[in-house]
């Protein structure tokens, strides 16, 4: 019986062996695939399920004056970071961040999913929230246990010491955009890096940035961190000295705006909105102060922006992102004039004893062409110099030079005194070229084709086709108070790494000597110091040292079709041995006496550190008198983005 038992669960027992035989080979099988061909991933999402890699990046390297005083370091911003993982399932954590954060669970969320740009894993910390405040990084540090994978790190981010100061100039950083990752890829950087977007930050990103480093954290089953196992410090970025003057660029940036404040409030220049101040060291190229207005605070671009803000920015018909220094293209007007008088004298077409006479008119022209005396029903100049020519502005005198001249004469020293192409300048986003018009270029470009001879007089005043920018004509007022020498400008003297090591030097560079005889300059620095001291910028110098600090400059009006005149100021000083160039450019400005002088001479008390000692009259700004204001009767010139479609008319300038 129990053989026949035995018979009949034989096949039963052979089955559940094969089974069993079957289970086992499966296993061995699986432990197989796991062990050997799967064991290495395996091990790494192991890793990555215990550890978590939290990025340090690397602190931007400071900007520096020329005196050592830090304008540019860096703060520390609280960010709010979540691994995606950890969060996964897990809507009431999502749910108690989004609460704490005053942020709506479908923008965390968003945040949370996987960038196809980006092929990041989905235990890597992943930035919710920046800067938040140190209010709300207590809450979440106290809510810590129901926030498994939810931590606040401390970031280093750029901050900008005082604001709107030298904002042009220093630029903003904002993350990296696809087009520049995809050029910048080979250099390590990943989506999400901040890069310099303008100015110093754009133009030496690659010494700034540093290198980023690392900490790995132990983490236990609900992603929380534990104990940290290993840490890599990041490397700062290298440091830039810059030639600014604190003082100096602080002086020009205040001087600027309450002038333009004071414009719109109390004269009739109620846009007088936009302007340039730029100071330079004339021996070495050296920008001590540059300023654009109106300006921006680059903190705004180190954390979010609003829509409005960003409207602000960008749509903004004033357009405060534009460095007008570097970028902005202007009529000289009548500071101009010294090209017109060198050019003249180079060719033997005047001497510094012939006599003009001004009644207010141009003997071949007439009532087309005026000297600003007869807008301004000021009585004409009658017997001028050259000399007094500058000192007085006088129109009529630089129109027989003009027509003495002729254009291709006019327009050859033009472009070799340096108009018409860049100083150099080493600053993101690079600089306007201004422009420089002959007959050739009219021939080629315009309807009518032919240049006329009025033209070529309102091109020695600084008007019609003519456009420079104001780091030309600081460099051109530099070349004429370094007796012809050209140099280079400059912003940055040496770069630094973090211990001090001078990682890079950029000495002065000599660009050339003008080929400009000693004598012929000496007229043009003789009529510039009368402009001063008796002519038509001697109002506004009331009560300045010029005993102990002769300057010497040219007021200009630059004309422009549509807007009102603006005010264009070129100076140095002292003028009997020049340290410093003063440049100032105040759009609808109204005048160069009036519109701009008043700062420049803000500029000057700040570098010669000239304080209480001056009159009150002298400190407050000096109201525009009606000479100082006037302007032909007849349209202004266009600028050169207008010149295609007409040409510039009758325009003189003071």
């Amino acid at each position: 019986m129990k053989e026949s038992i035995s018979k009949q669960l034989e096949p039963k027992f052979k089955t559940f062996a094969g089974m069993i035989l079957v289970i086992f080979l499966l296993l061995i099988t699986r432990l197989w695939v796991l062990q050997i061909m799967e064991g290495a991933t395996i091990m790494v999402k192991s890793r990555a399920n215990q550890t978590r890699v939290v990025r340090i990046n690397a602190p931007r390297g400071y900007f520096y004056d020329r005196n050592g005083e830090i304008l540019v370091s860096t703060r520390i911003s609280r960010n709010v970071t979540v691994v995606p993982e950890d969060v996964k399932d897990k809507p009431q954590v999502i749910a108690l961040l989004a609460k704490i954060l005053k942020m709506s669970v479908s923008e965390i969320e968003a945040k949370l999913q996987p960038d196809p740009k980006n092929n990041r894993s989905p235990y890597q910390y992943v930035t919710i929230k920046k800067d938040i405040d140190p209010a709300t990084a207590i809450k979440i540090l106290e809510a810590q246990m129901d926030l498994p994978g939810v931590e606040v790190d401390e970031v280093p981010v750029r901050h900008y010491k005082y604001g709107e100061y030298a904002s042009h100039l220093f630029g903003y950083i904002r993350e990296i955009n696809d087009k520049e990752l995809e050029a910048m890829k080979a250099d390590g950087y990943k989506l999400g890096d901040l890069i310099g977007k303008s100015g110093l930050e754009r133009t030496f990103e690659s010494y700034l940035r540093g290198t980023d480093g690392g900490k790995v954290f132990e983490v236990d089953i609900y992603g929380r961190r534990k104990a940290k196992l290993e840490t890599k410090e990041p490397e700062p970025g290298n440091n830039l000295h810059l030639t600014i003057d604190y003082k100096v660029q602080q002086a020009a940036e205040k001087a600027l705006e309450e002038h333009l404040l004071y414009l719109q409030k109390n004269t009739k220049y109620k846009n007088a909105k936009a302007g340039v101040a730029i100071a330079l060291d004339p021996r070495n190229g050296d920008i001590l102060a540059m300023v654009s207005k109106p300006g921006y605070d680059p903190n705004l671009f180190v954390g979010p922006i609003t829509k409005e803000v960003a409207n602000n920015l960008y749509n903004n018909k004033l357009t405060p992102l534009l460095n007008r220094a570097i970028g902005g293209e202007y009529a000289p007007g009548s500071t101009f004039k010294p090209v017109t008088v060198l050019a003249a004298l180079k060719e033997n077409k005047v001497t510094v004893n012939d006599y003009f006479y001004c009644n207010g008119y141009d003997p071949v022209w007439g009532n087309r062409f005026k000297c600003w005396t007869v807008t301004g029903r000021q009585a004409p100049h009658g017997r001028q110099t050259i000399i007094e020519g500058l000192k007085n502005s006088c129109n009529i005198v630089m129109a027989e030079l003009s027509r003495r001249l002729g254009v291709d004469a006019l327009a050859e020293y033009t472009k070799y005194l340096g108009f018409g192409k860049p100083t150099g300048i080493d600053l993101y986003p690079g600089e306007k070229k201004g422009f420089v018009a002959d007959r050739q270029w009219k021939e080629k470009n315009t309807r009518d084709k032919k240049w006329y001879p009025l033209e070529t007089l309102h091109f020695g005043i600084g008007q019609g086709y003519l456009t420079v920018t104001p780091i030309q004509l600081a460099q051109f007022y530099a070349a004429l108070a370094n007796d012809g020498v050209v140099y280079r400008p400059r912003v940055v003297s040496k770069i630094t790494d973090a211990s001090g090591k001078i990682i890079k030097n950029f000495p002065a560079q000599k660009v050339r000597e003008l080929n400009i005889p000693a004598e012929d300059l000496e007229v043009v620095k003789k009529g510039l110091e009368e402009v001063i001291s008796g002519g038509t910028a001697a109002a506004y110098f009331r009560g300045f040292p010029l005993d102990k600090y002769p300057v010497a400059g040219k007021t200009g009006t630059a004309q422009r079709y549509g807007y009102d005149n603006g005010g264009v100021f070129a100076s140095y000083a002292p003028a009997n041995n020049p340290e410093i160039v003063v440049v100032v450019f105040v759009e609808q400005g109204g005048s160069g006496s009036a519109g701009a002088a008043p700062i420049a001479r803000k500029i000057f008390e700040a570098y010669f550190g000239i304080g209480d000692e001056n009159s009150e009259e002298g400190k407050k700004p000096v109201v525009s008198s009606p000479a100082s204001e006037i302007t032909a009767s007849q349209p202004a010139s266009l600028t050169s983005g207008d010149v295609t479609s007409a040409g510039p008319v009758q325009s003189a300038a003071n």
